[in-house]
């Protein structure tokens, strides 16, 4: 016969000592800068657009933005000046016989006309600088979508450790009842170590529950770009999107080809190669230029002018295969990205209706999840009624059930939420409040 310690009586001391646990993260965050509670609405403010996630876009930018620059200045007036010391042994016919024959010089010149080539290179580098941007909006909707899931993980791992914890008191109060008729006689001692192999292996789960319970926070933390101030209590969102109507999936998908920013972006890329071959095919054409100068020197000859004025025109007769390996290069690129965006486009439709058929599933497993929830409830009334009517000693499995039910229903309506996100973000229309528009024409520089 197992001997026991000191004895626990009955199931709500027990719960009331272990629920105070669920606080012990958040006791462990007070006095932080972040609001509590803290909306979801609030968190993706704060997420804002300056997260290590983001760098690289807006680096891609930074660099587009500076080709774009050079193409503009490429024709761009070239102003300066000359001066030379110079020291020379006059020829013997020389007027004048001085060795000092220093100059300085000013000058201007600039290119004119190309025939359409530094024209294309400027719209190849504007159209690139519009996929770039295009691309940063993508990877902007995929941040806040990663903060929404950190969010989400936030309370469900506080639901889970809610769960956890009542089922491992229950547990508790079980085994402790069966030490009582196990000194009693009443039950054997393989009964019994059963009982207490169950409640180790409960509270075991309940640790794992409250590690998540940290570990989601400090999560969501290091998205918010704040890796020292976790997180305390979370504010559940009202979630009404996800009560609106499933579009059709070939209406989806007609949008998404249309508007979703990966594929603009390849597009202007795209566009930017078109124009590129454009701008090497013109390597081979003449360029116009123009120039002034005027010059002075400490000796006077006859054959220097003190001002000149040229208007010059270059024709290429012969550039070897310069101008066709640079079509090929420019060619084999806008091939390479044809060949990308067919690929995006399929990728495209399969992603849409993953999320789309998930979503129907979702909406199927509501209705499981208020008959669930009801079922739960109705449940939990009975045994609280028999409870205090002294005909059961406790109704802890029925409590257990209803924190199952309404993690089950949590999990559910945050999934349904970020699939909403998700199809937002795949097809460039506004399903969910907590995305921003993705479409170029409804954006600005993200360094503006």
């Amino acid at each position: 016969m197992i001997r026991r310690g000191t004895r626990r009586h009955g199931l709500r001391p027990i719960l009331a000592v272990l629920g105070l646990l669920l606080h012990l993260p958040a006791a462990g965050l007070a006095g932080q800068a972040l609001p509590e509670p803290l909306s979801l609405g609030e968190a993706l403010r704060l997420a804002g657009e300056n997260h290590p996630l983001l760098s690289a876009s807006r680096a891609d930018i930074e660099s587009l933005q500076a080709d774009a620059a050079r193409a503009y200045a490429r024709d761009d007036i070239d102003i300066g000046a000359r001066l030379q010391a110079r020291f020379i042994e006059p020829s013997d016919v020389a007027t004048d016989q001085s060795h000092n024959d220093s100059r300085a010089a000013l000058f201007a010149r600039k290119q004119l006309y190309d025939f359409g080539r530094t024209e294309a290179l400027e719209a190849a580098a504007e159209t690139r600088v519009n996929g770039g941007r295009l691309r940063f909006s993508a990877d902007l909707t995929q941040y806040r979508i990663r903060v929404m899931q950190a969010f989400f993980d936030v309370l469900i791992a506080d639901l889970t450790f809610a769960r956890d914890n009542e089922a491992m008191a229950v547990a508790f109060v079980q085994a402790d009842r069966l030490r009582d008729r196990n000194e009693l006689g009443q039950v054997s001692d393989s009964r019994l170590l059963e009982q207490q192999n169950a409640y180790q292996a409960l509270r075991m789960q309940r640790l794992r529950a409250q590690a998540r319970q940290r570990s989601s926070r400090a999560k969501l933390a290091q998205l918010l770009n704040r890796p020292d101030d976790l997180p305390a209590t979370l504010a559940p969102p009202p979630l009404q999107e996800n009560d609106q109507a499933l579009p059709e999936y070939e209406d989806l998908v007609k949008a998404a080809l249309a508007n979703n920013p990966r594929v603009q972006s390849l597009k202007a890329d795209l566009e930017a190669a078109r124009l590129r071959i454009k701008a090497e095919r013109a390597g081979a054409r003449p360029v116009l230029s123009g120039s002034v100068s005027t010059a002075a020197g400490n000796r006077d000859i006859s054959s220097r002018n003190p001002l000149e004025v040229e208007l010059r025109l270059d024709i290429p007769l012969y550039r070897g295969g310069r101008v066709d390996a640079e079509v090929a290069r420019a060619r084999a690129t806008m091939h390479r990205l044809e060949a990308e965006l067919k690929q995006l486009e399929f990728d495209l439709r399969q992603n849409l209706l993953d999320v789309w058929l998930d979503i129907q599933t979702l909406l199927a497993q509501r209705q499981q999840v208020e008959v669930s929830t009801d079922y739960r409830a109705l449940d939990f009334d009975r045994a609280q009624a028999l409870y205090e009517l002294q005909v059961k000693t406790d109704f802890g499995t029925a409590l257990v059930g209803q924190s199952r039910a309404a993690l089950l229903a949590a999990q559910t309506e945050y999934a349904l939420a970020l699939d909403w996100a998700r199809l937002s973000a795949l097809s460039g229309e506004s399903f969910s409040p907590y995305l921003q528009p993705t479409s170029l024409d409804r954006q600005g520089d993200p360094h503006d």
